[in-house]
């Protein structure tokens, strides 16, 4: 796979500015990725798929997002995607929300795992 001529035809800037558009700046994960044009374009060209797509509205992306982010422990995430809920009109009672739900569903995975372990050990 020749890279190089790939590369040449990606917009690097103009997907920087898309991305500058939606969130209001560029997150670092595509700060760095624009080393790398063609998997700069892989990465936003999913990205840009998702929010595209109308089956849910953007804020209700968002918070499906600050969940996501919340049970996996990712502050860079959590607080990208909390600056751009806000941006959209969210309020401080939906974001606090959107991070409990998402924490509660690790937490219940935690316990589930644990407790199905335990339950099969107790039946030895």
């Amino acid at each position: 796979m020749n890279t190089t001529n790939e590369n040449q035809d990606i917009n690097v800037e103009e997907i920087l500015n898309k991305i500058q558009g939606y969130f209001g700046f560029v997150p670092k994960i595509f700060q760095v990725l624009s080393e790398d044009p063609h998997a700069l374009k892989v990465f936003f060209d999913k990205a840009e798929f998702m929010m595209a797509d109308d089956a849910l509205p953007p804020l209700t992306k968002e918070f499906v997002s600050i969940g996501a982010a919340a049970a996996l422990g990712s502050p860079h995430c959590l607080n990208t995607h909390l600056e751009v809920a806000k941006e959209f009109g969210a309020s401080e009672e939906q974001l606090l929300l959107a991070i409990i739900i998402g924490a509660s569903i690790t937490e219940t995975t935690a316990l589930s795992k644990s407790l199905r372990v335990y339950h099969d050990f107790k039946e030895k």
